[in-house]
């Protein structure tokens, strides 16, 4: 279970690091335009909901009890499902003209990390 969160934990803070220092990278698919510093400082703030992510995962990692832990990893689950995937799915996709690929990719990456991550939380029990 460490190895995973651990390994999410990398995953959110590569994506911290594109979005803070290199946000274009993220903001092609989003199709906005021209990369300006109010684009810049709301992919700052998108970096910091990362940080974010990271900073609960690591607590819940140092949490004594599995219903505990369960709590934080589900929430953090349901934000990718619930929050991230299924509204670009359902609304912000279409919305924003995002061409369908990269609204499959980034939306299946979303929906693949927060079912992992309810596979962890499934799946953390206490010793017997």
């Amino acid at each position: 279970m460490k190895a995973v969160l651990w390994a999410y934990i990398a995953f959110n803070a590569l994506q911290a690091a594109v979005l803070t220092f290199a946000p274009e990278i993220t903001d092609r698919a989003y199709l906005g335009g021209e990369m300006t510093p109010t684009r810049h400082f709301q992919w700052f703030a998108v970096a910091g909901y990362h940080v974010l992510l990271i900073a609960v995962t690591i607590i819940a990692m140092g949490l004594p009890r599995a219903h505990d832990r369960r709590k934080l990893i589900i929430t953090n689950a349901l934000m990718y499902l619930l929050w991230d995937a299924g509204s670009q799915l359902v609304h912000w996709g279409r919305e924003i003209g995002m061409a369908t690929t990269d609204l499959l990719v980034n939306t299946g990456v979303s929906t693949a990390t927060g079912l992992l991550l309810l596979l962890i939380a499934w799946r953390d029990r206490d010793p017997a």
